[in-house]
């Protein structure tokens, strides 16, 4: 099985047809506005789960008496967001694509790139995606192919305060045994010169293949 979520921060439409379309009839859980979203476009809805706040009386009421719903309070210590990703990691998915995660919210956006981790952990491929960006955390070994990165850029940031033991081979820009801290900037920027390009890292590293 693989999910798609999708939240109510800025979607590109066309990114959201050709996730559905590309994931082979996902499971697919709308988070709070997002729900809105979906139904706008005619995508069928396995779940919806959120506190609603960010939708109408109206567009809450229609939301509420036709999907499968877990309705959140609005007061909790998680957002909509991470109670909908652990709902998903619950279900062993093979894979999990997150959109609408980035935005104009930047404390949003980098709260999700964090949460990417969690299922990391549970051993899930996760990604969020957005028109110009591909988004993992992942720890030891990475490889990527040319043929199907998101965009020209790739970039390689810490997930914490320092990545130690940073490789990378197959690049404009190789290194081996780097260790950068959260307040550099080497690792953003490079470009897969070969076929197959290969990251690894001893600590959580994020990486994102960006297109302009």
């Amino acid at each position: 099985m693989k999910i798609l979520l999708v939240a109510g921060g800025e979607l590109d439409i066309d990114v959201l047809k050709n996730a559905y379309n590309g994931l082979d009839n996902p499971y697919v859980i709308g988070i709070d506005r997002g729900t809105l979203i979906l139904l706008e476009n005619g995508i069928k809805i396995d779940r919806a789960i959120g506190d609603f706040d960010s939708v109408t009386d109206e567009e809450r009421e229609g939301i509420l008496s036709k999907l499968d719903f877990e309705k959140l309070n609005p007061v909790k210590d998680d957002t909509d967001t991470e109670h909908a990703l652990k709902y998903a990691i619950s279900l062993a998915p093979e894979e999990i694509i997150m959109l609408g995660c980035t935005g104009r919210r930047m404390d949003h956006s980098l709260a999700c790139v964090g949460m990417l981790r969690l299922a990391y952990d549970a051993g899930i491929e996760a990604y969020i995606i957005d028109r110009y960006n591909r988004i993992r955390v992942a720890r030891g070994e990475v490889q990527l192919s040319a043929s199907e990165c998101y965009g020209k850029y790739i970039s390689i940031l810490p997930y914490g305060d320092k990545a130690r033991g940073l490789s990378i081979k197959g690049f404009k820009y190789n290194a081996e045994g780097l260790d950068i801290t959260a307040a550099e900037t080497r690792g953003v920027s490079n470009e897969l010169i070969e076929e197959v390009g290969c990251i690894s890292c001893d600590d959580y590293m994020i990486i994102m293949e960006t297109r302009d």
